[in-house]
């Protein structure tokens, strides 16, 4: 059992650390994703399956 303990007391950091990484990375490109929101080209317009 102590040494069960002592290996994730040695892993713990390492996996919250990665963790904090995908969570900044994923904030970070769905804050961007919803505040540039970029306008289609009207020459694009016919090329649409649905007008």
């Amino acid at each position: 059992m102590k040494t069960i303990k002592t290996i994730i007391c040695k892993i713990s950091p390492a996996i919250i650390a990665c963790f904090t990484l995908a969570l900044s990375i994923n904030a970070n490109t769905s804050t961007c994703f919803v505040m540039y929101q970029p306008k289609a080209l009207t020459k694009l317009d016919a090329f649409k399956k649905i007008k």
